[in-house]
């Protein structure tokens, strides 16, 4: 999928690798968040020493900011983005996420909007669709 970054994205992608020092692959933006994807290997040096740069850029900004951690798979990102994940699933363009029962309301996010998120960064990153919680049943 072809990605066009508007100024605005752009600007808040450059601040926010100056202030990091991280490299940022791709960035959403929401009525109450930011969303960073930075290059593999980078998220400790996005977050600072107990957190200092993400809270730094936090006040800059004045939004919440959410940094994910690229992978070559789209197994291996939702596995570090959905740490609640039991097992993950790829067949075609559909993701299957396993997770528990009381895990589900915070992987999904409030009104949806983690899941949605994710949803649109794994199509834009990956060309893949769909992501699907399921919750094992138990015996």
């Amino acid at each position: 999928m072809k990605v066009i970054l508007d100024e605005q994205t752009i600007q808040s992608i450059s601040f926010f690798q100056k202030l990091t020092g991280a490299s940022v692959i791709d960035s959403l933006t929401d009525e109450d968040a930011l969303y960073f994807v930075v290059d593999k290997g980078q998220y400790g040096m996005a977050v600072g020493k107990s957190g200092e740069k993400i809270k730094k850029a936090e006040g800059l900004f004045n939004k919440r900011i959410r940094i994910f951690e690229y992978a070559d798979t789209v197994e291996d990102f939702l596995k570090g983005a959905i740490p609640e994940s039991r097992k993950i699933t790829v067949k075609d363009d559909a993701i299957e996420i396993s997770v528990n029962g009381h895990d589900r309301p915070k992987v999904i996010g409030r009104n949806g909007g983690k899941i949605k998120i994710l949803n649109n960064l794994i199509e834009r990153l990956y060309s893949k669709k769909n992501i699907k919680l399921v919750t094992p049943m138990r015996m």
